[in-house]
């Protein structure tokens, strides 16, 4: 098959674009770094530089049999303009174009539209979902689901937990640079369970999706809910840095956030706070996902478990920056 990947600079679309190449497809991936375009171009990845928001669908679905759609901005911060530019409109169009070829289309979601429902424990797809949502990126990214699967009833929407790996630009990153600052206190006494998914598991199940006819939203997770509190112990143990040891109340924190928030929302420039409210409660509330769908109907069997995971990512951190990517 000829796949196009969306994002294909970024690292979820990195790792996808490359995880299809290697069994057997011919990919091209779309994106605008263009070193890290030409480094996909050194792996066999034909690398197409493009800008989502005035792409031409129908020009570059030209021989396409099937499309990744993993580009989105994917951020908690940001105007709602931007976020409904780069993540509802270019979604709507592809999905048009893709039902207009009757091209395959996996749409990468985000199982963030679940965080204002209040529910935690094993959540189905079908769990209602609206009109709030606790971020702006939850909104748009909902919104683009709605928006591809009136254009494509065809269309799997997946719903990754927590993408991480090495080479990832946003969980662990982020915890890193609190850890190293020393400025993430605790913030339960209890553990917090949470589901999580490696960048492997993400991709394989893209290539599943495009392997057979698979319509509607697909939960996505590692398979097993990890203790994030431990788990964030042991990045410390591995970065060198001490553990996070003063506790905080989360509802201090996040009323601080809140605060922090509404003072960026003054400013003209809007720039993004140091700290924000649902950041705060990625790190205090559980969340598990009901993987039932994707089991019976993308024959869905996680290829890396949160211990291989975690593993590689803790000897990657201890190796320092010089370490290899996967």
């Amino acid at each position: 098959m000829v796949i196009l990947v969306t994002g294909a600079t970024g690292f979820l679309g990195g790792v996808t674009a490359r995880t299809l190449l290697r069994a057997g497809h011919e990919v091209r991936g779309l994106g605008r770094d263009p070193a890290r375009g030409a480094a996909l171009a050194r792996d066999g990845v034909t690398f197409v530089p493009a800008d989502l928001r005035a792409a031409n669908w129908k020009a570059l679905l030209a021989g396409v049999d099937g499309v990744v759609h993993a580009a989105a901005r994917s951020t908690l911060w940001g105007h709602a303009a931007d976020f409904y530019a780069d993540n509802v409109q270019p979604s709507a169009a592809l999905a048009r174009a893709c039902a207009a070829r009757g091209t395959r289309l996996v749409h990468v979601s985000t199982p963030s539209v679940y965080n204002a429902t209040g529910l935690t424990c094993a959540l189905p797809e079908s769990t209602p979902v609206g009109p709030h949502f606790d971020s702006l990126y939850a909104r748009s990214k909902f919104q683009a689901e709605q928006a591809v699967r009136a254009a494509l009833p065809d269309a799997t929407v997946l719903r990754p937990r927590g993408i991480y790996g090495v080479g990832d630009t946003s969980i662990v990153p982020r915890l890193t640079r609190a850890l190293r600052a020393r400025r993430l206190p605790r913030l339960t006494r209890t553990e917090v369970w949470t589901d999580l998914t490696h960048v492997q598991n993400v991709a394989h199940a893209a290539a599943l999706a495009l392997s057979r006819p698979a319509p509607g939203v697909f939960n996505l997770t590692d398979g097993q809910a990890v203790p994030l509190w431990a788990t964030i112990d042991r990045l410390a143990d591995a970065l060198g840095v001490p553990r996070p040891g003063r506790f905080v109340p989360p509802r201090l924190l996040e009323g601080a956030a809140t605060l922090l928030e509404f003072g960026a929302r003054l400013h003209p420039a809007r720039p993004e706070p140091a700290l924000t409210a649902s950041g705060v409660r990625l790190l205090t509330r559980p969340m598990t996902l009901d993987l039932t769908r994707a089991r019976r109907l993308l024959g869905y069997v996680p290829v890396v478990t949160p211990g291989q995971g975690f593993g590689t990512v803790l000897e990657h951190l201890r190796a320092g920056p010089g370490a290899g990517r996967e």
